[in-house]
Formats: C-alpha cells, structure tokens, sequence
C-alpha cells in the first residue's frame, strides 16, 4: 500500500474528505531524518501524529521535520520539527560515501542522486575535477571515492558548509586527493588545470560561468545546472548560444536533460558542455 493511501486509512475518522486528499505522498529520507516539504496548511494540526506514524512505519527512521523553505544563495533550508528525537544532524550514506550534515542548515537533495550516479560513470581514469560550488561535496566526493585516481578541488563560500565539505573529505579518506578552497568561486577558483568543472547550483550567474572556462585546461566538460519552465526547456541552450558569441571558446552542447522536477512548472536540468580554448 502506497503512503497516502495508509494514511488516509489512518485518518479517515479524524479528517474530511479534502483534508485527507491532502496528505503527502512521500517523502525524503536523509540519513536517519525524513523530510516532508510544504505539509498543506489545512492538516497542520495533524502533523504531530504524521510524523509519529511515519517513526512507526519505519524503524530506520528517528527524526520527521518539515523544509518549509530554502533561503539565498547559502541553500539554507527553513525546517521545523515534527516527531523523533531533538536533533538536525545525521549521516547520509550514499554510493559508498559518508556525507556528514544538518539539514537545518545545508540541502542534500535525494532527487539529484542519479546525477551523483551519472557523474561517477561518466569521469574518466585520472581527471582533475572543479566543483565551483561544492556544498559538503555533494556530487564531487561520490566521484573520488569511487576512482581512487581521481583528484578534486571544491569552491565554497558558505562557512558551515565548508566546515562539513572538510569534514566529510576525512571521513572518506580522501583528503590527498580533494583540496577544498573557501571563498567566492568567482574570485577564488584556480585557473587553467581541470579537465571537468561542475556547476551544481542553479543560481549561477555569467561571471561565474567565465570563471568555469578558465578553469579548464585547454579543453573539457562543463556540467551546468539551471531552472527552466516546462514551456521553455531549451533556455539553457539560448544561454550557451549567446554567451559563445562573446567569448573565444568553442562550446558544444552534448546533452541536456532533466535532473528532476523542481516546482509545478519548472524543472531542474544538466546541460553537458564540451569546451575547447581557441
């Protein structure tokens, strides 16, 4: 039985009709937490025993919040407890790494896990990675611990994600392989030495993709990220398209393709770019 189903089994002598159509149909689990978004306003004196059911349902889980919101550029998330213990912070595992966090102050979002999982089979033996916005190395460390050849180095500007990227490179054991830098990627990422550069966050700016560029060595990817409406899915391809006109590179889009779906009407997408200096 499907989650919404079971809990409009279980409330169905409590809610009307609308209210029970209202439930959530999932939600996502980071390490020990799980994670409701935006619970609908008219269940909002449910939510106690929603979350105790979900603890019950699953022993795996200790800790129900709620993301009410994500806030700037920091990616910091608006979260508010519901059930299990008094605590924000866990350890996600995921493709053999350990990701150390809080989600009351950084995202790790579960729908960006196949792109994890594209990115650790797409880079090649002895590839030299700039993550530009590293978070606690949300896509970057899957890839170095699962190629031991690997090198990486991580851009970020937000001090308690830097502090858990550091962290989180100890834990794996990578730490003569990822070099962290903590600053803003525009004025703080290196130049002309990596064969990969991964734009993860959809916020970027023109500066920033000029800063990209020049971190490559001659040639390589770029994986950038961006928000496009349903009706306006080739955005990211007028983007590149104007940009190439004004500056000396030759940039060819391999692919774009959907990552997950962000809100009702926009999408989260990956266009793989493949540059070469003039």
């Amino acid at each position: 039985m499907k989650l919404k189903q079971r809990l409009q089994t279980t409330f169905q002598d409590k809610m009307n009709s609308k209210q029970l159509e209202r439930l959530p149909a999932g939600y996502s689990i980071i390490g020990d937490i799980a994670i409701f978004h935006h619970i609908d306003e008219s269940i909002s004196d449910y939510k106690e025993l929603l979350g105790d059911i979900i603890l019950d349902l699953d022993p795996k889980i200790s800790v129900v919040v709620e993301q009410l919101n994500t806030l700037t550029s920091y990616r910091k998330p608006i979260i508010s407890r519901i059930a299990g213990e008094f605590r924000t912070k866990t350890i996600h595992r995921e493709f053999k790494t350990e990701f150390h966090l809080d989600v009351a102050e950084i995202t790790l979002s579960p729908g960006n896990k196949g792109e994890r999982e594209s990115l650790i089979q797409k880079v090649e033996n002895n590839e030299i990675i700039c993550d530009m916005f590293a978070c606690i190395g949300n896509l970057s460390l899957p890839i170095l611990v699962n190629n031991p050849s690997i090198t990486a180095y991580g851009v970020e500007w937000n001090q308690i994600a830097y502090n858990f990227l550091e962290t989180n490179i100890k834990a794996n054991k990578v730490e003569k392989r990822y070099y962290p830098i903590f600053g803003d990627n525009r004025k703080s990422t290196p130049i002309n030495f990596a064969t990969r550069v991964l734009m993860g966050y959809f916020g970027s700016d023109e500066a920033q993709f000029r800063c990209a560029l020049e971190a490559l060595k001659g040639e390589g990817w770029i994986h950038y990220h961006s928000l496009s409406s349903r009706e306006k899915l080739n955005e990211p391809e007028k983007y590149i398209k104007r940009l190439s006109k004004t500056i000396d590179y030759d940039i060819e889009i391999k692919e774009i393709r959907r990552i997950k779906k962000f809100s009702p009407k926009k999408y989260h997408l990956c266009t793989d770019l493949y540059v070469k200096k003039y």
